[in-house]
């Protein structure tokens, strides 16, 4: 009893601390031995049911303690929130219960093998969970690590997964270590843990980037709280509010004004009436042209959207890929049509197919839609089309407070590392950043504020390792499990 009282006392700690190194604190380091109790653990159990147990409650509080911030949705009433909540942490959980059920199934009796297993395993799925229709690479323990420059560098070309696998490499060799110390493994935790940070240091001052010349952005932060954005009595007040913000950019020279994600409350751009009295207020002296949020319509389908325009009119469209489950989109209902008329959140939108890139005076760029930033494949697809730069609108006022916005748009680095681009995130309520292709973020604007940001960008000629060939290294690990499970299958138990 007092053993089991023990073991779950291990568990909870290294959940929570583990959770605590995502928030917002610097306290990413946390993580760089914070799963040794989970795998002290883990390591001594027999039986399915106790790895089951162990890593449910492991994931629950794990995830609990990094999203909790999903309770304060101000966009529904808190039962509401809280159940959303419980129902994605339950969810989530099932990323542990997965990684170490592959483990249990592989281990044999050689310590050192299964070790080595752990961060193969716990990346590969960390991969292959970031897919699919509830797919959520926000949890991943690779974004606790972002405050540390240098050591993220390496994800231009292994992704976030090259971070996830030192990062529970590091947990490992320390368990090993407290296991039995030794000489050569102090020798390999010394270089496992170094190399990174040298490699780093390396890829930043060889990062080879120039400003595009006579080519300057702004961003517009129009602060528009949720309460406000749902009167519609204030339609007009927010989009002449909106614009006279803008015009305090025109007398900068800027080429592209960025407007974020539902800047327009009840106002459309393919409405005449919106176009041309946005034309009469800003654009009717200028070549400027604007890249804004807003609702689009094609038959009887409803996209969250992207759209360039200018004097002359609409220039191109980028409709949302990955509507947020729930909130933007019911799941399964493209697939079974009687589901299309419920909504559970803002609306029931359609899922955009295809991938956009804007273009303006010979410079292509890319813009993907809040939740969007946080997936890299589909940033990692526009570069490779060709895109000079990335953009993000956001909308989190949703969160007016908590970790929620800084969680969010702190992964935004890790987009500008992996494809050598500046990133330009323009948020409603905050934050706003500009991130050059090294991952510095330029200019950073405060929460639930207005504010407006003005930039003459870098940008890079050549595509990284990570836009041309995706998630190799993560593939690489997905095939060496796979081997595994295939010979373990047929009884042979020899380490490749």
């Amino acid at each position: 009893m007092i053993l089991k009282n023990k073991n779950l006392l291990l568990i909870i700690l290294s959940a929570l601390v583990s959770g605590i190194a995502q928030q917002p604190l610097n306290l990413g380091f946390l993580l760089w031995f914070s799963i040794i109790p989970f795998i002290h653990i883990i390591i001594k159990l027999k039986n399915y049911k106790n790895v089951f147990k162990y890593s449910f409650i492991w994931g629950f509080l794990y995830h609990i303690s990094t999203v909790y911030w999903l309770s304060q949705n101000i966009g529904t009433i808190p039962i509401i929130a809280f159940l959303s909540m419980i129902l994605t942490v339950f969810y989530l959980s099932f990323n542990t219960i997965i990684i170490t059920s592959i483990w249990f199934y592989l281990k044999k009796n050689n310590l050192n093998y299964n070790l080595i297993l752990v961060p193969i395993i716990w990346t590969l799925v960390e991969y292959v969970r970031s897919y699919g229709m509830l797919a959520f690479p926000w949890v991943s323990i690779a974004n606790s690590q972002i405050d540390y420059l240098y050591l993220i560098q390496v994800s231009e070309f292994t992704g976030i997964y090259g971070v996830t696998f030192w990062i529970i490499s590091i947990n490992v060799i320390l368990y090993s270590i407290y296991k039995e110390i030794s000489k050569n493994k102090i020798y390999i935790l010394t270089i496992v843990f170094i190399f990174p940070w040298i490699l780093g240091l390396v890829l930043y001052k060889n990062v080879k980037s120039h400003y595009f010349n006579d080519f300057k952005i702004a961003l517009i932060q129009p602060n528009i709280n949720l309460s406000d954005s749902r009167n519609f009595l204030k339609g007009q007040q927010l989009l002449d509010s909106l614009i006279e913000q803008t015009s305090l950019s025109l007398n900068k020279k800027v080429n592209l004004i960025l407007w974020p994600e539902a800047a327009l409350p009840f106002h459309n751009i393919n409405n005449g009436k919106t176009f041309d009295y946005i034309k009469e207020r800003l654009l009717s002296d200028n070549e400027i042209s604007i890249l804004s949020g807003d609702i689009t319509n094609e038959g009887n389908k409803v996209y969250n959207s992207v759209v360039l325009f200018d004097k002359y009119g609409v220039k191109s469209i980028y409709n949302k890929q990955r509507p947020v489950p729930l909130a933007e989109q019911v799941p399964m209902s493209e697939t079974f049509p009687f589901l299309q008329s419920i909504n559970l959140g803002v609306a029931n939108y359609s899922s955009g197919k295809k991938d956009i890139l804007f273009e303006i005076d010979n410079f292509k760029f890319s813009s993907l839609i809040c939740y969007e930033s946080v997936f890299p494949e589909i940033n990692r697809r526009h570069v490779n089309k060709g895109a000079d730069f990335i953009t993000f609108l956001v909308n989190d006022a949703w969160y007016p407070y908590g970790p929620e916005p800084e969680q969010h748009a702190r992964q935004s680095v890790f987009r500008a590392i992996e494809n050598r681009k500046s990133v330009l995130r323009c948020a409603n309520t905050g934050i706003s950043m500009i991130i050059n292709p090294n991952g510095e973020i330029i200019q950073k604007t405060q929460l639930n504020t207005k504010a407006m940001l003005i930039e003459n960008i870098k940008g890079t000629d050549n595509k990284t390792f990570y836009t041309k060939f995706g998630n190799v290294f993560a593939q690489i690990l997905f095939l060496i499990v796979i081997i595994l499970i295939i010979k373990k299958f047929f009884g042979y138990d020899e380490i490749i």
